[in-house]
């Protein structure tokens, strides 16, 4: 099943860096079936507090192929400049839980 990671960037404090990034990050998906669908274009925040100023989605193959990928060294090299930014990230399963599975914590 597909999986997505979801980034929100919300600062941008080293422009450089960030810029050194997105050079550097497209060879380190070559090979995982990756598909980037959204990458800095035209948003709108519609719920929430947090500023945003970029969303990027990326669409893996599987959640392993996904996490194989963040853990690599490639990536490791060069995901430090994005990290001196301030980014919500999140990688989540496609489909749709159940409504009576969701909060299962919750009586």
């Amino acid at each position: 099943m597909s999986v997505y990671l979801i980034y929100f960037c919300h600062e941008f404090r080293d422009k450089a860096g960030h810029i050194e990034y997105s050079k550097a990050v497209k060879p380190t998906l070559e090979g995982t079936g990756a598909q980037v669908h959204v990458a800095y274009t035209d948003f709108e925040v519609l719920e929430g507090d947090k500023e945003v100023q970029g969303v990027v989605v990326i669409e893996f193959p599987s959640f392993e192929i996904a996490k194989k990928w963040y853990d690599s060294p490639e990536y490791a090299a060069v995901r430090g400049h994005r990290i001196r930014n301030s980014y919500t990230g999140v990688l989540v399963e496609g489909g749709v839980t159940p409504l009576m599975e969701r909060f299962p914590h919750i009586v």
